[in-house]
């Protein structure tokens, strides 16, 4: 899938040692179930989910940054080995993305992140890997590297960090 991607991407790839992802939109599809109660459900796809175990058993770092506060994020990656990476309710991005950085003494050029909106365009701008799903806010494309071939909840993050082990040679592609 990753044969025709171009050497600079590759090399911007290769380089990611933090992979930090958005929620909705990236890790969901930007649908918000709520019932009767006024309780709030996500949908998660399996495959994201295994493609973030993977990465993190490659040695990757892993971080979740979302503006809404959701235990439902926490719950779903409860497990997976970077419980203490999951932020929610950040509304500034990219100064928790620095802390996060610095406290794993890791430069932003090592740095990969999948947004689609507005509030991802910080991080984006400063990464050394900057991606977006399809559908993204049309502000978020001017910013990106590279765009997902899988919508947001549907593989675009196992797309995302499939790229990136695929480019440090550690899956085929």
């Amino acid at each position: 899938m990753f044969n025709k991607i171009s050497n600079e991407l590759k090399a911007r790839a290769a380089k990611i040692k933090l992979i930090g992802f958005d929620v909705d939109g990236v890790l969901t599809d930007g649908s918000i179930f709520i019932n009767e109660g006024g309780e709030v459900f996500k949908k998660f796809h399996s495959l994201d989910g295994h493609g973030l175990r993977q990465a993190k058993q490659f040695g990757l770092e892993l971080c979740i940054i979302s503006a809404r506060k959701s235990p439902h994020v926490h719950a779903r990656f409860d497990g997976f080995g970077f419980e203490e990476s999951v932020h929610t309710g950040i509304h500034d991005k990219l100064t928790k993305l620095k802390e996060i950085a610095k406290e794993m003494k890791i430069e932003l050029d090592e740095v990969a992140f999948i947004g689609d909106d507005a509030l991802d365009i910080p991080i984006l701008e400063k990464v050394g890997l900057a991606v977006c799903p399809p559908g993204a806010h049309y502000s978020v494309l001017e910013h990106i590297h590279y765009i997902t071939e899988k919508e947001g909840g549907k593989g675009s993050a196992r797309e995302f960090t499939d790229l990136i082990l695929y480019s440090q040679g550690k899956i085929p592609g």
